[in-house]
């Protein structure tokens, strides 16, 4: 991520760094994984392809719910 998004006149780019860490945090612990093998799932995931499009406003939902987004992906 190398450009700079604003939202209400904020920088973004932070927060959606802030909420990739969280799921992947949650990812390991649901799984039981470690940190290297939960950030490679998730970044071949749809789900964090659409977190990284700050346009769409993922990035403003909480942790939780994008690993639930993640997990109904990996279902199918």
């Amino acid at each position: 991520m190398h450009d700079i998004y604003f939202f209400n006149g904020q920088d973004i780019t932070m927060n959606v760094c802030i909420q990739i860490h969280r799921v992947i945090n949650l990812i390991q612990e649901q799984e039981n994984i470690d940190f290297e093998e939960a950030t490679g799932k998730f970044y071949h995931s749809q789900t964090y392809k659409t977190l990284t499009q700050v346009e769409n406003g993922l990035w403003a939902e909480n942790a939780e719910y994008i690993l639930d987004r993640y997990n109904e992906e990996a279902k199918n």
